[in-house]
């Protein structure tokens, strides 16, 4: 039978960031017991309406019906595929504008390709790191509330994805993450090193690992690329990264909030 749980281990207050915002509904796919209650451990720090499901023909019935606003769902399953699951999804009109993320534990490559042709928003691969899931949940729903001061740059990098040394152009930046250009575009979920200099330091800024978490324009005329979150950074290269932005912010430059970007659904 479908496993209604509601998370809200904060209390009535519940956490700071979701004190003024709707309850979200989120709706979590495995056939694997275990991997649900990681997801939801992930998760405890916020507050949301948590549905399961064991199989994907009960994720199924339970999308339908309870309508999520997001759904973690595996992509290899014993009935159905996640993949399969979401393109049903994605084709009717009724359940079409639910975010869905497959959680993968197959190969990149495959993964990769089920993604793409399923049409869903982001894809993720088990074991599932907390940071990854938890900044591309709350930017898919837009719970997201940016803590840190954000300026508009042109600078230019590297990054390494799957081995593979590309060029990066950066046009925003913070000590949390960055919106970027690079080809060929990535997906939600794929992860990545960047290294770029950062003006009068000697030494190249190194972020160990960086999340693509949302698809977009940084303004309604501004380039097409991903935002990326910064999961893996040592402080010294943030402290760098937070006194450049507010040395910048001091001398005239603009922060950038919210209304400076504009998400899209494509991955």
């Amino acid at each position: 039978m479908p496993v209604s749980r509601s998370l809200n281990p904060g209390g009535e207050k519940g956490s700071a960031k979701m004190k003024n915002q709707e309850k979200k509904t989120l709706l979590i796919v495995d056939d694997v017991e275990l991997f649900i209650q990681l997801q939801i451990s992930h998760l405890g720090h916020q507050r949301y309406h948590i549905h399961t499901a064991r199989s994907g023909a009960e994720g199924l019935q339970m999308a339908r019906s309870v309508k999520p606003d997001l759904i973690l769902m595996d992509l290899f399953m014993p009935d159905m595929n996640g993949d399969q699951i979401c393109h049903i999804l994605k084709e009717d009109p009724e359940t079409s504008s639910i975010k869905v993320v497959l959680v993968s534990s197959g190969g990149r490559g495959r993964s990769r390709a089920a993604s793409v042709s399923s049409h869903c928003d982001g894809l993720i691969f088990k074991p599932v790191r907390r940071d990854l899931l938890l900044s591309l949940v709350e930017n898919l729903l837009g719970t997201n509330l940016r803590a840190r001061d954000r300026i508009r740059v042109l600078m230019h990098g590297t990054a390494v994805i799957d081995e593979i040394e590309c060029p990066v152009t950066i046009h925003s930046l913070s000590s949390d993450g960055a919106f970027i250009q690079i080809e060929p575009t990535p997906i939600r979920g794929d992860m990545m090193e960047i290294s770029f200099p950062l003006p009068g330091q000697e030494k190249m800024v190194h972020v160990r690992s960086a999340a693509v978490v949302w698809c977009g324009f940084l303004a309604e005329d501004g380039p097409d690329g991903v935002g990326v979150f910064f999961l893996t950074i040592d402080t010294v290269a943030k402290k760098l990264i937070s006194d450049f932005v507010q040395n910048k912010i001091s001398l005239g430059s603009p922060s950038l909030d919210e209304d400076n970007v504009v998400g899209n659904n494509s991955m």
